[in-house]
């Protein structure tokens, strides 16, 4: 066994989600596309998150879609999955693509070491440097954002290059540089700092600063159909090999040859046997060196219909997976220098605007972690490996969310923590059988409880809403720099949606006309920061010039109905040259309710009271946290949503105009409801 070979995949990020985070990061991705469009037929990449397909898939930056769904990156559960499956496929840690200390990829970054260090498993980075040094994303000059980042070179040999997530190769801290940025000269002030190492740093000689692998590209050229790059020495220039010490390291292949006759149509691509010539150019000069860290690289494929190049004239690129055929390549050539070698660099574990990811996806299944299994063995002289764990992580977020599930049902989810943070071990520690045994056991005490889960399904249309704004002589309501709004005329089911767990779904059509324009959906929020919890959905045109259907999900943790201008329940806001429309807008609810005996925290009428005397509202055995809310019976309009702060309450109701009122009063799950005339 080689024990100091490893197998690191690149990271990803940044992905987030309405639920988690209230926004989408790199799942939302839109641009016009003006290299070549009359010969690859593709104007324009628009990716709206928010919208759910027909096939139950959010409309994601991605040509395949993750087998886990749409996640944030910031969700500790789906670190957790991502983490357990790279060790059940050998793969001892990601490098995350990082900026810079004040860039978000540090948060990703941090978030992803919390869960590591309860797995073994390491966190490195992948120094993205032309996002500080190219993009304009951190202010200041060109020396002054060196300066800067030799203070995050220091955050780095503090907390990622220290302790025990730490990416470890022949005794030493490693890290790739991607190579888009700094200068041979700005780095090598960066490199040639004195920084101060701490004392439990890895490294006890003199040559502290960590190795350095540096993405080369190598500039190939066609010559009689013959893919023929350049030397990776020559490419990546003595200044960096000789005076800055860095390793020249294999990235995505180079796509040079034409691509229009495939489909769909792509500007550039590259054929498995150019990825082994590309691969044979680092094998032939650097991989035969002595150079102190020597990486290999391997990747599944390529399709960048998710971003385009990341930009207006970006290309559309493709690297054929061939069902598993480009990766299992690139792994045997690989293989065939292992005893040179001392990592292999996956690109990538979760790239989907790119499309080189090897986490399991609907088309593709959990293959290429089996593959990676496979050979990650090999390369590290193992003689047997088990792919038994595999599918487990996937079981265990399934689990962690049924558990956040029965909670927002009235059942104490959180009981259920530690006999899933013991599977969690079970799987990292290889004991798979004892893992898929408590999976088992806990799929049917799950079970059990969610027998005592009943649920009322509600469709509500026009019939059922009250729709503010502008309506023209077709149906349509028209959205200009005016606002949209939209009521639900029930107020009993108001009642259960904020007292009771629920799944919500807004459907409507919406006119497509000028790409780039955009419609606005926003509602009331609990959470906080407001400003980015209250959209619930925001959709950029394609410049289609036709209707499309649209169904939202409403999450019952974002959403807080009534509390829209007007006191409705949800706006919409579109653009002001009034090409923006709606039509057929309805929702669809399916409420949950949780028998007494089956639950922890059970939902009850008779726990928290709610009832007139004359003038005054009275209310008892509120409990903490409880929110009253009145609306108004015939219009459905909110007049009071108020926080109650004492178990006994009394409400002044004198300064309501006569009417109709319904009251709800909702506290830790329970809830109570009462209809009055004023």
């Amino acid at each position: 066994v080689y024990s100091q070979k490893k197998v690191y995949a690149d990271y990803h990020g940044i992905r987030r989600t309405r639920l988690y985070d209230g926004e989408f990061g790199e799942w939302k991705y839109a641009s016009k596309m003006t290299y070549s469009p009359e010969k690859s037929g593709v104007t324009q990449l628009t990716y709206n998150p928010d919208l759910i397909l027909a096939n139950g898939q959010h409309n994601i930056a991605a040509y395949e879609y993750p087998l886990v769904g749409m996640q944030s990156q910031y969700d500790p559960d789906n670190i957790e999955y991502q983490v357990l499956s790279a060790k059940t496929a050998g793969i001892d840690g990601f490098f995350v693509e990082w900026g810079y200390i004040d860039h978000t990829s540090n948060t990703l970054l941090q978030k992803i070491q919390e869960v590591a260090k309860k797995y073994d498993f390491e966190v490195g980075v992948n120094i993205c440097d032309g996002w500080l040094m190219e993009k304009g994303w951190h202010a200041g000059t060109r020396e002054e954002n060196v300066e800067y980042f030799i203070t995050c070179m220091q955050y780095l040999i503090d907390n990622v290059f220290t302790g025990s997530t730490a990416p470890i190769v022949n005794g030493k801290p490693v890290f790739y540089l991607f190579h888009d940025g700094f200068t041979a000269e700005e780095f090598k002030t960066i490199r040639e700092y004195t920084y101060t190492y701490p004392d439990d740093y890895p490294v006890s000689g003199t040559d502290k600063f960590p190795n350095v692998i540096m993405r080369t590209t190598l500039n190939p050229s066609l010559t009689n159909d013959v893919y023929t790059p350049k030397s990776p020495l020559t490419q990546a220039g003595s200044e960096w090999v000789n005076e800055n010490k860095v390793v020249p390291t294999p990235w995505m292949p180079e796509r040079i040859r034409t691509g229009y006759h495939l489909t769909p149509k792509f500007h550039r691509y590259a054929s498995a046997d150019d990825c082994e010539i590309f691969l044979n150019a680092f094998a032939t000069t650097v991989w035969r060196s002595g150079y102190p860290v020597k990486s290999g690289f391997v990747a599944p494929g390529m399709n960048n219909y998710g971003c385009g190049g990341w930009s207006t004239t970006g290309k559309l690129s493709y690297i054929p997976r061939d069902d598993g055929d480009t990766y299992e390549r690139m792994w045997e050539l690989n293989l065939k220098y292992k005893n040179m070698l001392n990592m292999i660099y996956i690109g990538s574990w979760n790239d989907y605007t790119e499309g080189h990811e090897i986490e399991p996806t609907v088309e593709n299944g959990d293959r290429d972690l089996r593959m990676t299994l496979k050979y990650a063995t090999q390369f590290k002289g193992e003689t047997s490996y088990d792919e038994s764990g595999i599918t487990l992580p996937l079981e265990l977020f399934k689990l962690r969310k049924k558990a956040e599930f029965f909670t927002l049902c009235g059942i104490d989810g959180s009981a259920y923590t530690s006999d899933l943070d013991k599977i969690a071990m079970s799987i990292s520690d290889g004991d798979y059988a004892d893992a898929e045994s408590e999976i088992e056991d806990m799929k049917d005490r799950f079970a059990q409880l969610e027998a005592g889960i009943t649920s009322e399904s509600y469709h509500i249309d026009a019939a059922g809403l009250t729709i503010t704004g502008s309506l023209n002589d077709d149906g349509e309501y028209v959205l200009s720099n005016g606002r949209t709004g939209v009521t639900i005329k029930d107020n009993d089911l108001k009642g259960k949606l904020a007292a009771q767990n629920y799944e919500g779904y807004m459907n409507f059509e919406y006119w497509d006309d000028t790409w780039g324009k955009n419609i606005n959906i926003v509602s009331g929020t609990y959470k906080e920061p407001r400003d980015m919890f209250k959209t619930i959905a925001q959709l950029k045109h394609e410049g289609l010039g036709a209707w499309k259907t649209a169904k939202i999900r409403l999450y019952k943790e974002n959403v807080k109905y009534g509390a829209e201008s007007g006191n409705s329940d949800i706006s919409f806001y579109g653009d002001d040259s009034k090409v923006s429309k709606i039509r057929n807008l309805s929702f669809d609810f399916t409420v949950y309710s949780t028998t007494s005996g089956a639950v922890s925290k059970s939902v009850s009428e008779t726990s928290v009271r709610l009832f007139m005397s004359g003038k005054k509202l009275n209310i008892l055995n509120a409990g903490e946290n409880a929110r009253l809310q009145i609306y108004n019976a015939a219009g459905g309009s909110s007049v009071c949503d108020m926080l109650v702060t004492k178990a006994v309450e009394t409400v002044d109701l004198t300064s309501l105009s006569s009417g109709v009122y319904i009251a709800f009063i909702v506290s830790d799950s329970q809830y109570s409801s009462c209809k009055f005339i004023r």
